[in-house]
């Protein structure tokens, strides 16, 4: 729109008139997806008194001809979509009678109003206004009035229903009424705001707009309860709340203060509030203003209002009063070019998106304070009526406005993204951000509190009320205890031997007294170089009883790698055997060889040494990969493995009384097997140590499952998932409990192991530098219902552990928003070995534990809390990726990928960097002999119906297996490069006559010479008015008409010739069907 000194010009001409930019983007975005009533304006009345209906049927008539937006049509042509009168015409007013239904009456009233509310324009055949009356009795009436906001805002609600008012007066009386000459159309002003944007002020606006959204967020990133949908229905809902006077008051204060509005600051902390919740410190607004500043606009029904797109940055850590001040600078920005539409922006710069989700910005923030939308008829009782549309444009609205108790929140949210409770919790929220700011201004906006003390008492306790008994006696002492309860029970069994208990403690004693005889002290690190088995077992043990801490080496490593491990650990003494301990010459240690006979070592039998052990002594230092490749050696107490032994026992119920079989197919440098063996040598159960030659090979190991009769198996979902493709899952399973843990465990492999029946199944989480495990979640004990995360939730803390989900400041956040895991409790390693600068970052002082010294470990894992108080692993901090200005998890990708039927496994990879990068899938077929491999382009398809275009991959690999690292999980660096003629630089060529005729069409449009087949429009520069371009060279190429979301859902030239094909298939079965009717008529 034009400055207010511009006078709008009528039309040169009659006929289809071209649309406003917001009306275009409307009638775009009603296409793309047909049926929505989010863009419906309701209204309705219960009137009481004498009704005159024809005087009402009159005012209707005359204000339909008075204003010709409310019989306006919308086509589209050859040259974009375009608007048609239609002549005055009688409004058709459809009529109910209830009033034989005195009981039910209203209630069915109700319904039908919502109904009607509640139903689509179809606005190429439909003029945008509907009325409805129905009568309750021979006084009581209601009247539903519904438009399309394609034609209608807010102050047009309030034309509407003052001069409807006035007409029904004038008609009662018999008079003409006085309503001012409306001197223009709204098709007047839409072709004059179309010529107006070659005018010099606008330019300079729509100018200043490019740089202040250039390199804006594509999207706000806002944690939603369930999953966005490739194909949302903007079904919505309401919920209030009202700030008291005197936090109304401190916030008008604190506007003054810094020389303010109201809204200016409401703003500030909505700002503040979504940052919090997205995690960004960049964030996009909407901001509805009239949009009527020419004088002549003043009583024309049509969409004139205009949407401020306002971006606050909220970098370099802002106290609110600074943010404030931002915020003030961007309004008034904004208001000085508030000439240019929000929609005109939006069709120029949203390249390559679907319409699915409002581009630029998603939340909007309104200020009530347009004309008053009052109804008054003559001589009657009316009263306003609520509406439930049902239905709302944008993720977040949030409507405010000053009422007699305060100041009302009006928060409406879709309901395909979120709970009620979750909305309303951000007003809570907002509430307590408001009230601190208002306390001290001067505050970081990220240290403002956002959780009431009840939040914060149930998040930082209750949530972690895990307080546990664990004894005196550490595991190798426990383990000593087994030894006297059942000496010849086996304890240990690998492929060459079987240990009982006694034989494992004397083998274990051996060691121990070398050891000692060799100066060892306590505490001293002692490497462990030896191959996966039951005698690797037998020297962990006799490290312990020695007094050390036993340090895992992989003997397999290159020697320079084992050197440096050994260097980094302090090991100076390394136990190892005829293999392993002469490529340790060159680290420079002494070694223990226990195939050789270590003459001279000293005493090489003996009782247990029962020398006196501090829990806090180091039990085991284990290494895990460092981000500058540089690995870490974590140094793990006793008391912290005590903690974790009795814990998971706890958690699966073993016990003494009744010891189990427990199987780890891990080796021992790693402790993911750790789950297994120290529960399974504490509790006086037997340990099955499972070598690579079985554990890889789905028939023996099915076969060892089996004869051993496993009751505890642990696993990464990734290895069993390749066991089970190979074999029967059933066969592959414990009898009592299957430990998945590693990585994130999908549930199509949960469900599936749960599914065969022979056993539990509990999903493992915990980072090494909190003893093995932290957090457990047993299949099955919490229905989610159609909230159920991407992945099986990690659960809850196991027993002395504490778990807080934190942001960037380490404020605890609320239910559902995703922060980092911090992890507290008696689990906590004591640091890094030799790494005091990178132990210090990683674990700091617990603020929350209530005990001096107590510390967290920062994991670096991206969680958040159910609302059931569950936790849900997200993926790593640094996994996040940025495609297409798009923030997209990962694991979320896989996550979907893993539910196709013929998909077994997936893997999702960023390749590339900046405006290059994008998503390469990689997955396994499933094992089925009735099925064929996945074909790339169905899996693209499936996938572009379940998530949002920005998520679907631009590549995908079939791949035999995924590479595995020695810890079971994937080894995404293994990954080959996809290897399709796309990445390659080159196009698939047209294949199909339709094809053909599509890809040219498309390489026309786009500007470029070819478009190959696989190609995705949307990454080529294709946006919405393309589409319309394109769908009417499609329509006249092939004679049918294509929707227009099918260039969304199908984005490239061979799925658009699928969606084609099948419509001329359809139309040339209709044309038959037709021709066969008409033959037999004759």
């Amino acid at each position: 729109m034009a400055t207010s000194g511009s006078v709008i010009a009528r039309r040169a001409a009659d006929g289809p008139a071209p649309l406003s930019f917001a009306q275009e983007l409307i009638w775009l975005m009603d296409r793309a997806s047909p049926g929505i009533t989010a863009w419906n304006v309701a209204r309705a009345w219960r009137i009481h008194g004498p009704l005159d209906l024809a005087s009402l049927q009159a005012a209707f008539d005359a204000l339909s001809a008075r204003h010709e937006a409310l019989r306006t049509i919308f086509t589209a042509t050859d040259d974009g979509p375009r608007a048609v009168v239609r002549a005055p015409q009688p409004v058709p007013i459809a009529r109910f009678d209830l009033s034989d239904y005195a009981e039910h009456g209203p209630a069915e009233a109700e319904r039908l109003v919502r109904e009607q509310a509640q139903t689509p324009f179809d606005l190429a055949n439909q003029v945008p206004l509907r009325v409805m009356l129905v009568r309750l009795g021979d006084q009581d009436w209601i009247l539903s009035v519904d438009t399309h906001h394609i034609v209608s805002d807010s102050w047009s609600k309030s034309i509407v229903s003052r001069e409807l008012g006035q007409l029904y007066a004038s008609g009662r009386r018999g008079t003409t009424a006085a309503l001012p000459v409306i001197p223009l159309t709204f098709s007047d002003f839409a072709a004059w705001e179309r010529d107006a944007g070659h005018t010099p002020t606008l330019a300079a606006s729509l100018a200043y707009w490019r740089a202040q959204l250039a390199d804006a967020p594509a999207a706000l990133d806002l944690p939603v309860d369930r999953p966005r949908a490739a194909a949302p229905r903007f079904a919505g809902a309401g919920t209030v709340a009202i700030l008291p006077p005197d936090l109304l008051d401190g916030i008008k204060r604190l506007a003054r203060a810094n020389d303010a509005t109201l809204y200016m600051t409401l703003l500030a902390a909505f700002t503040a509030l979504l940052a919090r919740y997205s995690g960004q410190d960049d964030v996009v607004v909407g901001s509805p203003i009239a949009g009527r500043s020419q004088s002549e606009t003043e009583g024309v029904v049509g969409y004139f209002a205009n949407t401020l797109v306002l971006r606050t940055r909220l970098d370099g850590e802002p106290t609110f009063a600074q943010l404030l001040a931002r915020v003030r600078a961007t309004c008034l920005e904004a208001y000085e070019h508030q000439e240019v539409p929000a929609e005109q922006l939006i069709l120029e710069l949203q390249k390559g998106g679907q319409l699915t989700q409002a581009p630029l910005f998603q939340v909007i923030l309104a200020m009530e304070d347009t004309l008053p939308d009052v109804l008054s008829l003559d001589g009657l009782k009316v009263r306003a009526l609520d509406v439930d549309l049902g239905a709302t444009k944008f993720d977040l609205t949030l409507r405010i406005a000053e009422v007699s108790d305060g100041l009302r929140l009006s928060l409406w949210y879709r309901t395909d993204l979120f709970l009620e409770g979750t909305a309303q919790r951000l007003l809570s929220h907002l509430r307590t951000l408001l009230a601190a700011a208002v306390a001290d201004p001067t505050r970081p906006c990220r240290a403002l509190p956002l959780l009431s003390e009840a939040e914060r008492h149930a998040l930082l306790v209750e949530h972690n009320a895990t307080t546990a008994p664990i004894g005196p006696a550490a595991v190798h002492a426990q383990f000593e205890a087994a030894v006297r309860r059942s000496p010849q029970a086996a304890a240990v069994v690998d492929d060459a031997r079987t240990y009982t208990y006694a034989a494992l403690n004397a083998e274990a004693n051996r060691l121990a007294h070398r050891l000692l005889a060799r100066g060892v002290e306590a505490g001293q690190p002692v490497g462990l170089a030896l191959p996966r088995s039951a005698r690797a077992v037998a020297a962990l043990l006799g490290v312990l009883k020695a007094g050390a801490a036993f340090v895992p080496l992989d003997p397999a490593l290159p020697e320079q790698r084992l050197a440096a491990l050994i260097a980094e650990s302090g090991v100076r003494l390394v136990v190892g055997d005829s293999v392993s301990s002469p490529r340790l010459g060159g680290s420079g240690v002494a070694t223990v060889d226990l195939d050789g006979d270590d003459s001279g070592a000293g005493p090489s039998g003996g009782g247990d040494p029962g020398l006196p052990i501090s829990l806090e002594g180091t039990a085991y230092v284990v290494f895990t990969s460092g981000s500058t490749g540089v690995p870490k050696g974590v140094a793990v107490s006793h008391r912290n493995l005590l903690n974790y032994a009795t814990a998971i026992s706890a958690r699966l119920g073993a016990s003494r009384s009744d010891p189990w079989t427990f199987a780890t197919v891990s080796p021992l440098w790693v402790d993911l097997g750790y789950t297994a063996v120290f529960p399974a040598l504490c509790s006086g159960g037997t340990l099955h140590v499972i070598g690579d030659d079985v554990a890889l090979d789905a028939a023996r190991f099915a076969a060892r499952m089996t004869t051993a009769e496993i009751d505890v198996l642990k696993i990464t979902p990734t290895h069993l998932a390749a066991l089970s493709d190979r074999s029967a899952m059933a066969g592959l399973l414990p009898r009592r409990w299957l430990v998945l843990g590693g990585e994130a465990c999908p549930w199509n492999l949960a469900e599936r192991a749960a599914a065969a029946g022979t056993c539990a199944v509990l999903n493992h989480y915990g980072p090494t530098e909190t003893t093995v495990g932290a957090c457990t979640f047993a299949l099955g004990e919490r229905d989610f219902g159609d909230l159920r995360p991407a992945t099986v939730p990690i659960g809850r803390p196991l027993g002395n552990v504490r778990c807080y989900v934190l942001d960037a400041a380490q404020q605890p956040l609320p239910p559902g928003i995703p922060g980092e895991l911090y992890i507290g409790g008696m689990g906590v390693a004591a640091g890094y070995v030799n790494r005091p600068a990178v132990s210090a970052e990683r674990f700091i002082p617990d603020p929350f534990g209530g005990s001096a010294g107590g510390r967290l470990y920062r994991t670096g894992d991206r969680v958040r809390r159910l609302p059931s108080g569950e936790l849900e692993f997200l993926g790593r901090l640094d996994d996040q990726v940025k495609v297409r200005g798009f923030r997209v998890e990962l694991g979320e990708i896989e996550s979907v990928l893993a539910q196709h039927p013929l998909v077994g496994q997936a893997a999702a990879v960023l390749r590339g960097a900046g405006g290059e990068a994008r998503v390469a899938a990689y997955v396994v077929p499933r094992s089925s002999p009735a099925s064929a491999p996945p074909d790339a382009g169905d899996v693209r398809t499936w996938l572009a119906e379940r998530l949002p275009d920005y998520m679907v991959p631009a590549a995908f690999v079939v791949v035999e297996r995924l590479p595995l690292g020695p810890s079971g999980k994937v080894d995404r660096s293994a990954l080959p490069h996809p290897d399709s003629p796309e990445a390659e630089g080159g196009t698939v060529s047209p294949r199909t006559p339709t094809e053909e005729r599509i890809a040219a069409i498309w390489a026309e449009l786009l500007g470029v010479e070819r478009v190959g087949v696989t190609t995705n429009f949307l990454t080529l520069g294709f946006h919405s008015i393309l589409a319309i371009r394109g769908l009417n060279e499609l329509n006249r190429a092939f004679g049918v008409r294509v929707p227009l979301r099918s260039f969304f859902d199908s984005p490239t030239v061979g799925q658009l010739a699928a969606v084609v094909d099948a419509e001329v298939a359809q139309a040339e079965e209709r044309e038959f069907e037709r021709a066969l009717r008409e033959v037999e008529q004759c």
